[in-house]
């Protein structure tokens, strides 16, 4: 959250914070008010982060320098978000890529590795994942998801599920001891 509060780039719309005693402070007051309402990173969402600053804007005699924290945090939560959820779905696809037969979730997990490549979250692992899977489950998955235009994922993704199509494909064709 600090580095996102400090990163121009991570959080354009963020105003320039004051003095770091004055600012820490009344962070740190927020920062209970957040762990208080969202303990658990599955608890982090848009409307949980507006509701939040909704309240702390409620608040009676709440002083200009709180109400810049609230605005800081509220610019900074929210574009860590979808940061956030890339990070876990990522985590996720990737350590269930480890297991010697990643196959044995196909009845679950190419469902929600689908999902999460049509809205972008976590979209390469996935792919990665329903790659390494190989079953006709991720097949006809990944195959959806390579239509381009007018497809259920975009451009990149499409691409990236075209090419691991290619891999599955050639994989498929050739036998033990062939050269690629």
């Amino acid at each position: 959250m600090t580095v996102l509060l400090e990163d121009p780039e991570l959080a354009p719309n963020v105003p320039q914070p004051p003095s770091p005693g004055l600012w820490w402070h009344v962070w740190a007051e927020f920062h209970q008010a957040v762990g208080e309402s969202m303990p658990r990173t599955r608890d982090v969402t848009w409307s949980g982060v507006d509701d939040l600053v909704r309240a702390w804007r409620a608040r009676p005699h709440l002083y200009p320098l709180q109400l810049h924290v609230v605005r800081h945090v509220e610019a900074a939560m929210l574009a860590m978000i979808p940061s956030l959820r890339d990070d876990i779905a990522d985590s996720v696809f990737r350590w269930l890529a480890l297991d010697p037969d990643p196959g044995c979730f196909a009845d679950w997990a190419v469902t929600l590795a689908e999902r999460c490549v049509t809205e972008d979250i976590g979209a390469e692992s996935a792919i990665e994942l329903m790659g390494a899977m190989g079953g006709p489950e991720a097949r006809t998955a990944l195959e959806r998801l390579s239509v381009k235009r007018g497809g259920p994922a975009s451009w990149e993704n499409a691409e990236a599920a075209q090419s691991t199509l290619f891999g599955l494909g050639r994989r498929c064709t050739t036998g033990p001891g062939d050269d690629l």
